[in-house]
């Protein structure tokens, strides 16, 4: 179980906005790659640490988050160094949902989510069962249990870390 509190955003999020082009020449670094999170989206975050700061555990949306047609791994390093332990929505770009499974970060598809949560709501997600609660409102929403795959990359800290441990294990990666 995953708990805590959610920030909404609006429709089509794009991945340049999440971390703004300027910053996109430093290295992949959460710590670094979190300091400009949602600078673009927001002005309130168009700060440093701005959003990092709001201590906000899960990120709501609609459709296309983190579209835009470039797949930089500052967004997804970003957000993971900003707190976000998983991103609900209703739709996803395909370039950084793959980011996001290689670096362990769950995006979950989930119809009509950001009808019901607002910012500060509080949420707790069950990645086995696909079931997120928003205990401030009372509601539940469902979504797709977490593939036993990606769940173990989440474990484990992200896709280099996954196979890291199968290769000291002596284990084949599947």
């Amino acid at each position: 179980m995953i708990k805590g509190t959610c920030w909404v955003a609006d429709d089509y999020v794009m991945a340049y906005d999440i971390i703004i082009q300027e910053y996109w020449t430093s290295e992949i670094d959460p710590e670094e790659n979190s300091k400009w999170v949602m600078a673009g989206v927001k002005e309130e975050f168009n700060k440093e640490n701005a959003f990092k700061d709001k201590g906000y555990t899960f990120i709501v949306a609609a459709h296309n988050f983190a579209g835009g047609g470039k797949s930089i791994e500052h967004v997804i390093t970003g957000l993971r160094g900003a707190g976000i332990q998983a991103v609900f929505a209703t739709s996803f770009a395909r370039l950084q949902f793959r980011n996001a499974t290689n670096y362990g970060l769950p995006f979950v598809t989930s119809a009509n989510i950001s009808d019901g949560c607002s910012t500060g709501d509080e949420l707790e997600y069950d990645p086995e069962s696909g079931t997120i609660k928003n205990l401030t409102k009372g509601t539940t929403f469902q979504s797709v249990p977490a593939a036993p795959f990606v769940a173990e990359v989440a474990k484990a800290g992200g896709l280099m870390n996954f196979v890291r441990d199968k290769i000291a294990k002596g284990e084949p990666i599947e």
